[in-house]
């Protein structure tokens, strides 16, 4: 997802705007990023790495604190949902059920773009899904999953999770409230 250069880092705890596939594994239903072959599984934070070094196309970097004002690592998120709607669309491989909007806690090291923020760490808030079909088939992550199609306008799930050493931000980020705006 392109968001612009890097503007400031920060430690606080941020709500985005990201796409990700649906794809189907042996443990059911799982979210994973349109770019890269990575599952992000449920109760448990998302932890970035830098992949740089595994393209033999970029210029090499020092290691580096990921993400890096340097570097495009990190997970990431945009401010507006709008920015995240070309990624919606595109090849997909076997076993991707669909592509979903959704919105993304980031928290430990995160670096502030134009459009939005990398983080080092990640877990969905709120998954908005294209049919009634797919809250249950997700509720694993724990989220709030609407879809168009639920009468409610929206179903929740309400499993409550743990995440071993980064429990207390991940548990920060998934019980923030709204007021932590997608905008700044």
């Amino acid at each position: 997802m392109e968001i612009g250069g890097a503007i400031r880092e920060t430690a606080d705890t941020i709500l985005g705007w990201r796409a990700w596939i649906v794809t189907e594994t042996a443990s059911g239903l799982r979210l994973g990023s349109v770019l890269h072959e990575l599952v992000w599984a449920p109760d448990q934070p998302a932890v970035a790495v830098c992949r740089r070094h595994d393209d033999p196309f970029a210029e090499p970097l020092p290691p580096h604190p990921v993400p890096s004002l340097a570097c495009n690592c990190g997970f990431h998120a945009a401010r507006d949902p709008v920015d995240t709607l070309s990624y919606l669309r595109g090849r997909d491989d076997p076993g991707t059920v669909c592509r979903i909007l959704g919105e993304v806690a980031l928290w430990g090291h995160v670096v502030e773009t134009e459009g939005g923020w990398r983080a080092s760490h990640a877990y969905p808030m709120r998954l908005y899904v294209p049919d009634a079909a797919l809250v249950e088939r997700l509720a694993a992550y724990g989220v709030s999953i609407s879809s168009a199609e639920c009468e409610s306008g929206g179903a929740t799930s309400s499993k409550a999770g743990s995440a071993g050493s980064s429990t207390s931000s991940w548990s920060a980020a998934r019980t923030r409230s709204s007021s932590t705006s997608a905008s700044g």
